[in-house]
């Protein structure tokens, strides 16, 4: 990968040498606006105690295993302390935005990580994230208007690469996303987190928020990259309604749907279209509360999502928050069975996923995410392979 500014005529001649395989604008990015109890998390650390195949201990809530989170940033005041230990789960911090801060002061972020790690302690465990014991590795990509560009998230991803055995990182979270353009065989960002997951990497992605037009329509062919990529776990945003049931669950309307619409011209000037089926499963996205980070922009912005009754917490709502609730199960599922591979993370996640029959695939994708049923067949091959 090459970054170059050049005018418009230079980067035409660039794109004409015929030893240049594939010249693409570094697209902007951007992010896309009772967890626990509700993706079933609690009731699995609760059954899945003291059993064969969780190696990290007798509790299954993602000890060891690292949460590289490409966002705006963790709120330094916040930092997911642990009020029993003091310490913080943000093992290592780097800006890339080029600001010279790992904060976040666009307030994106931090709800995020929280999504995924949140400490019991929040809202005496009303809050709490999925993965209490992963460690998080805090990679600022985007700036306090939660704007960022490929090339960023691209030196973010390859960092990641090459750093994996350092911080034990085996999961890579992209609440963000740009329009899908070019087709995913050459689209900058799906060759980057696809390099991820030759590595060993498990790449979660939002698949976007742009399910629905201003006059509240559907659209179709929304997906964003890089979450067109077919080895990325893309996810859509459900709304529980604030229950813990999962009878009265719906996919949000402003969801992204499929097919991927990524494409490419061939030398007769025909476009083609990928059209791969996406989502990959949908995990609730829909008026989540999590930690607010006082004074940032979207906190500034929108004050009415503070939580009156405790102004320490904020609501958002997205594929963005719908994704790190699936990197979460990710690190439940690699605790217990750390040979997982990233397609059989996905495999797994998709083959217990349960389907709603008022919602296509495209919609969809596999259906709800159901965490008992995947951390259950993550530990089957463990024990079929130790029979």
């Amino acid at each position: 990968l090459l970054v170059i500014e050049a005018p418009r005529t230079v980067i035409r001649q660039i794109a004409a040498d015929p030893a240049v395989a594939y010249v693409s604008p570094d697209r902007p990015v951007q992010a896309m606006g009772h967890v626990e109890t509700t993706t079933g998390a609690a009731q699995v650390r609760g059954l899945l105690s003291n059993v064969v195949g969780v190696v990290t201990g007798n509790k299954l809530d993602g000890s060891g295993i690292g949460i590289a989170v490409l966002d705006s940033g963790v709120d330094g005041e916040q930092e997911l302390l642990d009020k029993n230990s003091g310490l913080t789960r943000v093992t290592y911090n780097k800006d890339f935005t080029g600001q010279g801060t790992t904060g976040d002061p666009y307030g994106h972020g931090s709800h995020v990580v929280t999504m995924a790690n949140g400490s019991a302690d929040l809202g005496k465990g009303a809050y709490a994230g999925i993965a209490q014991g992963a460690n998080i590795i805090n990679l600022r990509v985007l700036d306090e208007n939660g704007l960022g560009s490929a090339s960023n998230i691209i030196n973010a991803v390859n960092w990641c690469i090459t750093n994996k055995f350092s911080y034990n990182i085996h999961i890579i979270n992209l609440s963000l996303g740009a329009l899908a353009k070019d087709s995913y065989l050459t689209d900058p960002l799906c060759l980057a987190v696809r390099r991820a997951h030759d590595a060993g990497i498990v790449v979660v992605a939002a698949a976007g928020n742009d399910g629905k037009d201003i006059n509240g329509n559907k659209v179709y062919g929304s997906i964003h990259s890089p979450g067109i990529d077919p080895s990325v776990i893309t996810v859509g945003a459900a709304n529980s309604y604030g229950t813990d049931v999962r009878s009265d669950d719906t996919v949000a309307t402003y969801s992204s749907r499929g097919p991927t619409r990524g494409s490419w011209v061939d030398v007769n000037g025909l476009r083609h279209y990928d059209n791969m089926i996406k989502p990959d499963f949908v995990a609730p996205g829909n008026k989540i509360v999590s930690i607010r980070s006082r004074g940032s922009s979207m906190d500034l912005l929108y004050p009415s999502n503070r939580v009156p009754e405790d102004l320490d917490y904020y609501v958002m709502s997205g594929t963005s928050m719908a994704a790190p609730q699936v990197s979460g199960i990710v690190a439940l599922m690699l605790q217990a069975n750390p040979h997982l591979t990233p397609n059989l993370v996905k495999a797994v996640l998709q083959y217990t996923a349960q389907t709603d029959d008022d919602f296509d695939p495209l919609t969809q994708g596999a259906g709800y995410l159901n965490t008992k049923g995947a951390v259950d067949l993550a530990r089957y091959f463990v024990e079929a392979q130790e029979g």
